[in-house]
């Protein structure tokens, strides 16, 4: 920048002394104080880029070299090319870390189930995602294997939010892959564990598969078990954070589901009519109770409803469809 010591000092306000150590010390940055630092970035030009960049590549080259270690290539080229910020994928990769060295520890399940919302998942499908150049890794193969193993282990001990939540987020992961309900992740486990289990293998499939009639056993299996209901209504409005992830699994009796209903007409665009049959049969009528606003976008949900549903092939698909779109128009 054509700085000298004098001139950074000057501007930033630090002592001469303070620049000095730092001038030709090429870990500089590790060795600055946070309020020096601060100081810095808000008085020269590109020193907060470069310090955010550094932070980011050094974690990213110790991430890579540890996951080398446990046998998985990182894509560098589609890690740099994602859309997706690169904290959270870098944070997808410490989980993958986590997941391939099986440990089953309350800090695993802790770590994975902050992965619950939409950024975080998308940080998840990269790593999980099999498609070359487009995946974090080269070959998820061993990741897929050990989050099958891994998965029941996380739930031998007594009751834990964080332990339901990280099963939930690897059996939706790989289910999502596979697009296959995995025989080793059907194992049983009590109450709130195995509903909200049941629902991550499922949506999973049904986005993988497009397997129709799982989502009508699905709907079924919601209508004649509560904490099955329970569970799916609170699963979309703190995923999307318009409620609070609680670990009662509840949500406050007045509830605007802003978020969720973008989330919602989203997936009503872009996913495969097995999903959107679960959407409209399923989670839509149980969102309107809670919100009969749906957030402020009932137009929205009318019109996104109606063009999915004139695309469908399946009368099953069509049929509900309309039946909501007469139920909405009927309440506008």
């Amino acid at each position: 920048m054509g700085l000298n010591m004098s001139d950074v000092a000057a501007f930033s306000g630090l002592d001469e002394s303070t620049i000095f150590r730092l001038w030709d010390n090429a870990e500089w940055l590790d060795r600055v104080s946070g309020r020096s630092l601060q100081s810095l970035m808000s008085s020269v030009p590109g020193i907060a880029e470069y310090s955010m960049a550094h932070a980011v590549r050094k974690r990213r080259d110790v991430l890579i070299g540890d996951l080398h270690g446990e046998g998985l290539t990182v894509d560098v080229a589609a890690l740099e090319k994602s859309d997706v910020a690169q904290q959270h994928l870098l944070n997808a990769l410490e989980a993958a870390l986590h997941i391939i060295r099986g440990e089953a520890t309350q800090k695993t399940s802790s770590f994975i189930a902050r992965f619950w919302g939409r950024e975080q998942d998308r940080a998840l499908e990269a790593l999980y995602n099999p498609e070359p150049g487009s995946g974090l890794l080269s070959d998820p193969q061993t990741l897929f294997d050990s989050s099958i193993d891994l998965a029941p282990r996380l739930n031998r001990k007594s009751y834990s939010f964080h332990s339901i939540l990280a099963l939930n987020i690897l059996t939706h992961q790989v289910s999502k892959v596979t697009g296959e309900l995995e025989a080793d992740l059907g194992f049983e486990v009590p109450g709130r564990q195995a509903a909200f289990m049941m629902r991550g293998v499922v949506m999973g499939s049904l986005i993988g598969s497009n397997d129709i009639e799982l989502a009508e056993r699905y709907r079924r299996e919601l209508d004649a078990t509560p904490v099955y209901a329970a569970l799916e209504e609170w699963s979309f409005p703190t995923y999307t954070r318009d409620g609070r992830i609680s670990s009662d699994f509840t949500l406050p009796s007045s509830l605007s589901l802003r978020n969720t209903a973008t989330e919602v007409l989203r997936e009503i665009a872009e996913y495969n009519d097995a999903y959107v049959y679960y959407l409209v049969s399923t989670y839509i009528p149980l969102a309107l109770k809670r919100d009969p606003a749906f957030g402020g976008k009932i137009a929205e949900l009318i019109q996104a409803v109606e063009l999915r549903g004139a695309e469908c092939r399946d009368k099953r698909i069509r049929q509900t469809c309309n039946t909501l779109v007469r139920r909405l128009k009927g309440a506008a």
